[in-house]
């Protein structure tokens, strides 16, 4: 029970890693609420997590984080829920690629708009609670291992995760100062639906070569990771005490492909 009485919010927590993410906290007895924009998904992960028998309870509210409007009612009604908050796991991010000369206004927009503005409206209003109740709050962002070593077809999708490590460093320097609120980042190489969900309509040849391609990148099982086993315990750690003097790093949880020092 290593988050007992812990009060988190995750956002995008529906699916893939963020629903992992929120199925952990409330294992380890955590009280969560969670947000996402798709209220079937939302709702049945808020009743399969629940089912569980756990210590912990998980709630659902749709909240569209691009939106401050939307973040700044979202948390309100959170902490009205949890009666307080002790870590923000801000898992929500938006992929959207192409060619780097030919990325469109609207795409652009799209994934700054939810990677980079949507990240800051969360960690404000998290801190903003932090601040207000003396609290030594924990922030986990997202980024990706793309915002360090670049992506073809993906320059801005790059961009915006390279934003969201910058900010991520600069907060738990300015915030760690103020309140002791420590903020880290965590760059997933994990398998989401998303990709399953391509891996299966590729063509046989262009499979074989792609999971190939992955066992001579990942040291660790040859292939990408898995959300419950491999992200959700590192998201335990880094939401509970035991990672109190751990701020404004970059942890990396992909089996070894990028290496960071």
């Amino acid at each position: 029970m290593q988050l007992e009485n812990k009060k988190i919010i995750v956002t995008g927590g529906t699916k893939g890693i963020g629903a992992a993410t929120v199925k952990a906290y409330v294992m380890e007895g955590a009280q969560v609420v969670f947000c996402g924009t798709n209220d079937e998904r939302g709702k049945a992960t808020e009743a399969a997590v629940n089912a569980l028998g756990a210590a912990g309870h998980a709630t659902y509210f749709r909240c569209d984080i691009s939106s401050k409007e939307a973040v700044d009612a979202f948390f309100a009604k959170a902490v009205e829920v949890l009666g307080g908050l002790d870590v923000l796991a801000n898992v929500a991010g938006v992929e959207a690629n192409c060619a780097a000369e030919s990325y469109a206004l609207e795409q652009m927009q799209f994934l700054m708009d939810v990677n980079v503005y949507g990240t800051v409206y969360t960690n404000q209003a998290a801190y903003k609670i932090f601040k207000a109740n003396g609290t030594e709050g924990c922030i986990i962002n997202y980024a990706s291992d793309v915002a360090m070593m670049g992506m073809p077809n993906g320059a801005m999708y790059a961009a915006s995760k390279g934003a969201v490590l910058s900010w991520t460093r600069s907060i738990a320097m300015e915030w760690g100062i103020e309140s002791n609120v420590r903020c880290n980042c965590v760059n997933p190489t994990i398998k989401t639906p998303m990709y399953e969900a391509w891996l299966k309509t590729v063509d046989p040849e262009v499979k074989a070569m792609h999971l190939a391609g992955l066992k001579r990148r990942y040291p660790i099982d040859g292939s990408m990771g898995d959300a419950e086993r491999d992200c959700a315990p590192v998201m335990v750690f880094l939401a509970s005490d035991a990672s109190r003097y751990i701020s404004g790093q970059v942890i990396c949880v992909n089996g070894g492909a990028t290496m960071v020092r």
